[in-house]
C-alpha cells in the first residue's frame, strides 16, 4: 500500500479513498494505476518507478512537489511508442520529460499520471563528415558538448548544462554561438516522431514537412515525442569568454556600451553576449552583470574596450570551452530545488527602452524584496539579424519572425524564490514589471508581440504571437496527426503550451 511522507499525511488521510492514491489535491485515477501496472509488465521493474520508492530530482521545485503515479525510462523509441500506446489504451494522462527545465507543473512531470522521463536516451553519434550528429531525446546540453568537444566540434547548445535538447531545439533554443548559426531549432536537419497514435515517423524537409515546420518552434508537446535529433555540427575549439559586475555608479554607462555592442556590432558573427541585472537580497544591492565571448580564443578582443573601459567591480577572462562554460548537466538531489517563474518580452532596438526597463525593474522590485530567496534577473539577448535570416532555411519555420529586419531584443525576467506560501506575490510582481516593461515599448513604439516559448509563463497565448495564419497552420497539422486529441489542453498530455 503506498504512504505518503509526513508532510503530506493530512492531505493524504483527507483524500484516501478505495482504489486510489492520494497526491496533493487530486487522486491517480485507476486508469493510470493500471497504465503503471502495465508498463511494470512488460517493461521490467528497472524502466517503471513508483513516486513512494522513487528519488527522482527535478530542476524546479513546484515540479519536484508534484506526485506521479508512475515515471517510466524507456530505452529507445520503440519502446516509446509501446508506452504511449498504453497510455492511450488506458486514458492515462502524462508528461514528457527531456531535461526538465519547465517552471509549471505537469509540463514535464505529470501530475497523478505517468511521467515518461527520456533521460535514458542520451546517446550522441558524430557523422564521419562530422557535420551532424545523431543526439536522443533525453539528452541534455552537457552530455552533448562532452561528445563532441574532444574532437573540437559544437553544435547550437543552450548557456545551461542541465537544459534538455528536447524542449530546447522545438521552442527555439536561442544559445551562445546564435550570431554565428542561428537558434538551434534552424540546425536540425530531422527529428524522429512518435505520433499520438504510437506511430514512428521521419520528419524532415522532404518528408512530412509540414511537421518539420511545426517542429520548429510549437514545441514538443503538441505532435507527439520526439526521440531523436539529427543536428547541425562544426569546428569550435575553446572561446574567449569574459563576465563583467558594475555597481549602480556605472550601470548606465555600461548599458550603454551594451546597447552599442547589440546594434553597432549585429552583423559580427565572431561575438555574442548578454547582460544580467538584477537584485542581490544580501546586500539589498542592484548589480549589472554581463558575459562577453568570442568564438577565438583571443586575449581581450578590441571590440570589447569600449565596455572594458567601464571601471567593473568584478572582471574575469578566461580561454574555455563551451561545455565547461555550461556547467553539468545533472540537477543535485540537496539542496531542495528552488521554485522558478520565467517571463520574457520582444522589442526592437531602442537605447531609451533599454535604461527605462532597468528603472522599472527597480522600482517594482522594491515592494517584493522580502520574498523568501527571492533573485530576479532582468536578462536581455539580442536576436541578431542573421539568426532571423536562418529561420527561413529549409522551409522555414513556425515563429513569425521571419520578415523582421534585426536584430530583435529578447528579455527575460528569471527569478528564483524559496516558498509555495510567496508562489502568488511573484506571480503579482511579474505582472507589475511586464506591464511596465510592454507599456513603455508600446509608448516608444518599439514593441514586438513575439513571445519565446521557451520562456513562457503559464496562461500566456504563445502561439497567438506567432501569427494568426502561423497559429492557424499549426491548429490545422495538429489536428491531421493528432485526432484523438492526446496533446491537446484537454487530453492526456495536457501539460506545456498547447496549439489547441
Amino acid at each position: 500500500m503506498y504512504l505518503p511522507n509526513l508532510r503530506q499525511l493530512p492531505v493524504w488521510l483527507l483524500t484516501l479513498s478505495i482504489g486510489t492514491y492520494a497526491y496533493q489535491n487530486d487522486t491517480i485515477s485507476s486508469n493510470c494505476q493500471d497504465a503503471c501496472r502495465q508498463l511494470q509488465g512488460k517493461f521490467g521493474a528497472a524502466s517503471v518507478h513508483y513516486y513512494a520508492q522513487d528519488n527522482f530530482t527535478i530542476w524546479d521545485g513546484k515540479q519536484q512537489e508534484v506526485q506521479y503515479a508512475c515515471r517510466f525510462q524507456p530505452a529507445n523509441t520503440a519502446e516509446v511508442a509501446s508506452g504511449l500506446r498504453i497510455l492511450t489504451d488506458t486514458w492515462c494522462n502524462f508528461a514528457v520529460k527531456c531535461g526538465g527545465h519547465s517552471r509549471h507543473a505537469d509540463f514535464s512531470n505529470s501530475v497523478g499520471g505517468v511521467t515518461i522521463d527520456l533521460r535514458r536516451m542520451n546517446s550522441v553519434q558524430l557523422a564521419a563528415d562530422q557535420t551532424r550528429a545523431r543526439v536522443g531525446g533525453g539528452a541534455v546540453t552537457a552530455e552533448i558538448f562532452a561528445a563532441l568537444e574532444p574532437r573540437n566540434v559544437s553544435f547550437v547548445g543552450g548557456r545551461v548544462g542541465s537544459v534538455g535538447l528536447g524542449g530546447f531545439a522545438t521552442g527555439g533554443g536561442t544559445s551562445p554561438l546564435t550570431p554565428r548559426w542561428g537558434w538551434a531549432l534552424d540546425n536540425v536537419f530531422e527529428y524522429e516522431l512518435v505520433l499520438p497514435n504510437a506511430t514512428i515517423v521521419v520528419v524532415n524537409d522532404q518528408q512530412n514537412p509540414d511537421l518539420y515546420w511545426a517542429l520548429r518552434g510549437a514545441g514538443g508537446g503538441n505532435f507527439g515525442i520526439v526521440t531523436s535529433f539529427e543536428v547541425r555540427t562544426f569546428p569550435q575549439g575553446p572561446i574567449y569568454a569574459a563576465a563583467r559586475t558594475w555597481n549602480a555608479t556605472y550601470v548606465e554607462k555600461a548599458v550603454d556600451e551594451i546597447y552599442n555592442l547589440y546594434t553597432a556590432h549585429d552583423a559580427n558573427a565572431d561575438i555574442s553576449m548578454e547582460y544580467f541585472y538584477g537584485y542581490v537580497q544580501s546586500t539589498d544591492s542592484y548589480v549589472l552583470t554581463s558575459t562577453l565571448r568570442h568564438f577565438d580564443p583571443v586575449t581581450r578582443p578590441r571590440v570589447f574596450d569600449a565596455i572594458n573601459s567601464v571601471p567593473a567591480v568584478t572582471a574575469s577572462d578566461q580561454n574555455v570551452t563551451l561545455g565547461t562554460l555550461a556547467g553539468p548537466g545533472t540537477i543535485p538531489a540537496s539542496p531542495p530545488p528552488s521554485r522558478h517563474l520565467f517571463q520574457a518580452t520582444s522589442n526592437h532596438p531602442s537605447r531609451e527602452w533599454v535604461q527605462e526597463s532597468l528603472r522599472i525593474f527597480r522600482e517594482q522590485t522594491e515592494p517584493f524584496k522580502t520574498i523568501e530567496g527571492l533573485n530576479p534577473r532582468l536578462i536581455t539577448y539580442p536576436i541578431s539579424s542573421a539568426a532571423i535570416r536562418a529561420m527561413s532555411d529549409r522551409g522555414g519555420n513556425a515563429l513569425g519572425l521571419n520578415d523582421i529586419k534585426g536584430p530583435l531584443f529578447m528579455t527575460l525576467l528569471s527569478t528564483a524564490y524559496t516558498s509555495p506560501a510567496d508562489d502568488a506575490r511573484v506571480g503579482e510582481f511579474y505582472d507589475k514589471v511586464f506591464e511596465g516593461l510592454e507599456n513603455a515599448a508600446k509608448r516608444l513604439d518599439v514593441y514586438h508581440p513575439y513571445k519565446y516559448i521557451g520562456y513562457g509563463r503559464l496562461g500566456e497565448d504563445i502561439f497567438a504571437r506567432y501569427g494568426a495564419d502561423n497559429h492557424a497552420k499549426l491548429v490545422q497539422i495538429q489536428k491531421s496527426v493528432d485526432s484523438q486529441g492526446v496533446f491537446t489542453a484537454g487530453g492526456l498530455c495536457h501539460g506545456g503550451f498547447k496549439v489547441r
